[in-house]
């Protein structure tokens, strides 16, 4: 097993983080970025995997405020001709804290129209600009929300800081 404070990385390379505590099958990581995850213990492993060790080494040359690329914003927004059944479902799994957090931000923009009368587009590209969580990201991780929880949390904390 895995030993409090040592670091691991998951078999897909691209998360990787400090051990917090072991429990079970269960092993709960604390990322570069502060979020925590709840991993599957066969799912870490103690050795980056091949595909990461070139990502890691270019993040911590680049400096702590370096993002994973995961975390990287897409390249355009969304539009309503891209829309598809599965970005409302995962629209849908946005938790609604985070959407309360995020209407509550979008209110104090000057001009801004009402978050309810945006499309799917525009909501999506909303919680992307202030979670800081790609739309890719969302639908990657749209199978495990209370990871997409804490991502969304960490970008959506960031942001609230830097309005004040």
């Amino acid at each position: 097993m895995f030993s409090v404070g040592q670091r691991v990385w998951h078999r897909d390379g691209r998360r990787t983080g400090k051990v917090l505590e072991c429990e079970g099958d269960r092993v709960y990581i604390e990322q570069d970025n502060g979020a925590e995850l709840d991993l599957r213990a066969s799912d870490l492993t103690a050795t980056p995997p091949a595909s990461s060790k070139t990502a890691n080494a270019e993040l911590k040359a680049s400096g702590p405020v370096a993002q994973p690329a995961s975390y990287a914003m897409p390249d355009r927004t969304l539009i309503a001709a891209d829309i598809t059944s599965e970005h409302v479902r995962v629209l849908g799994i946005v938790p609604v804290r985070t959407l309360q957090a995020i209407v509550a931000l979008h209110k104090r923009k000057p001009g801004a129209p009402k978050f309810s009368a945006l499309d799917v587009a525009g909501k999506l590209n909303l919680v992307a600009e202030i979670t800081a969580v790609p739309y890719r990201t969302m639908r990657e991780y749209s199978d495990r929300p209370g990871e997409l929880g804490l991502l969304m949390g960490k970008g959506l904390a960031d942001s609230q800081k830097a309005g004040r």
